[in-house]
């Protein structure tokens, strides 16, 4: 009797006695291999589901008014917000922890995290001047 050359399943011959016993073989290799297989698929899936749970999503918004709602379509745990140029402050928001400047006991918030998204605010440093600006958010 010969085997195949991966798995070894039997091969039968016709010289070969009749006997359950090298199907019987097979038919646990065969199990053996395809619960292997199972098992692979699952933890694959878990290391898949645990990557995609962090994500990361860039983007541009253009000025249009102050305040402005940044419209994600998710509420992230983070926002990094960059201005446009070097001399821009960036800011960065986290959970409910929000960026803000306060003067004369006045207190403006200037980057916030929101349902759905975010709110970022100007002031006269150029935190939200007039163009594109770039934020970093995380999920």
């Amino acid at each position: 009797m010969q085997q195949t050359e991966h798995l070894k399943l039997n091969l039968i011959e016709t010289g070969d006695p009749l006997s359950p016993a090298p199907l019987n073989e097979n038919a646990e290799k065969i199990e053996a291999a395809l619960t292997a297989l199972d098992g692979a698929d699952a933890a694959l899936d878990a290391r898949v589901t645990a990557l995609e749970v962090q994500k990361i999503f860039f983007g541009t918004v253009v000025y249009e008014s102050s305040p402005q709602f940044v419209n994600l379509g998710f509420t992230p745990k983070a926002v990094l917000f960059l201005g446009r140029n070097v001399g821009n402050n960036p800011g960065l928001a986290v959970g409910d922890k929000y960026l803000y400047h306060k003067s004369g006991g006045q207190e403006t918030i200037h980057l916030r995290i929101v349902e759905n998204g975010f709110i970022v605010a100007g002031y006269s440093v150029s935190f939200f001047a007039s163009g594109e600006h770039n934020y970093i958010a995380f999920v």
